[in-house]
């Protein structure tokens, strides 16, 4: 089965904090031949504590997770496999088919790119692909990361401002738009940040078919849906964090256990619940999640 923590569980696993073991843990995991699902979301939360000069104690971390048995994911990537398969389905009149989409990867390197691009390091002046290196893994990877562009580690921080003035913008509407129709709009928005063509009959009518049925596109879909679950609370502070909540979601129909937080997991619930399918896969501590594997 797939386990997809959030940052706290990872933080805690290595460090030892109100969870389990880390060693034990991998045991138990591999024994069952359960996997942890790791993506750069993830890792840039974890590695934070680098902007403070706490490079040794990140390099740990990153290292005493390759004990876990891992697998990889990128969510951009996600939603780019689901809109260029329901284009294909719509356009030669055929079912959407979720098999198209393959999100994960065995190495984290190969799940930076939002379009699977090949990944290199210079070493020596050279450009090296990174699947040459075999003993490249995470701490290597993040750390290059780091050093190459420290600014990659702050991009939710840097569009914080603009999510919470379009919260506010989005909470102060008297009339809000229809979620069906305003989904068209979205999609229409999407298909160029992905690179895809739009279909020949018009984004409208592409973007009504993908809504009709829930499993069309369906990370797309219930990130979209609960994004509005979460715009509703007006209670909600928006938060840098809360962008990196709401990109992990596109992966939860793709796993066995989603662990977030609780506020965000009940936004998640309900958006599930109004567009009427069940993920019983989402968790709001790794805890809980140990208790069913148990």
């Amino acid at each position: 089965m797939l386990i997809y923590p959030d940052s706290s569980d990872l933080i805690n696993l290595c460090r030892g904090k109100d969870s389990p073991r880390l060693t034990g843990f991998a045991q138990k995991l591999g024994a069952d031949s359960h996997r942890i699902v790791l993506s750069v979301e993830t890792l840039i939360e974890l590695a934070a504590p680098l902007g403070n000069g706490f490079f040794l104690e990140v390099r740990k971390d990153l290292n005493q997770l390759e004990q876990l048995p891992l697998v990889f994911v990128n969510e951009g990537r996600i939603a780019n496999f689901e809109l260029e398969e329901a284009v294909r389905a719509f356009e030669q009149d055929q079912e959407y088919n979720s098999a198209a989409v393959a999100p994960f990867a065995r190495r984290l390197a190969d799940a930076i790119d939002m379009f699977g691009a090949r990944q290199f390091i210079i070493e020596g002046g050279m450009r090296v692909p990174t699947e040459m290196l075999v003993t490249y893994g995470i701490a290597e990877t993040v750390l290059y990361l780091w050093k190459s562009d420290p600014l990659t580690f702050d991009v939710q921080r840097r569009r914080e401002q603009a999510w919470i003035e379009l919260m506010n913008s989005d909470r102060s509407l008297t009339v809000t738009p229809d979620l069906a129709d305003h989904f068209t709009v979205a999609v229409a928005r999407s298909l160029p940040v992905h690179g895809i063509r739009p279909p020949a009959a018009g984004v409208k009518r592409f973007g009504k078919w993908v809504y009709e049925v829930p499993s069309r596109c369906p990370g797309v879909r219930l990130t979209y849906e609960t994004q509005h679950r979460f715009r509703r609370d007006r209670r909600a502070r928006a938060k840098a964090s809360d962008l990196i909540d709401l990109a992990r979601i596109h992966a939860v129909p793709y796993v066995d256990f989603f662990v977030t937080d609780s506020a965000m997991m009940e936004y998640c619930r309900q958006a599930a619940a109004e567009i009427g399918v069940s993920y019983p896969q989402l968790f709001g501590d790794l805890k809980a999640v140990l208790s069913h594997l148990s």
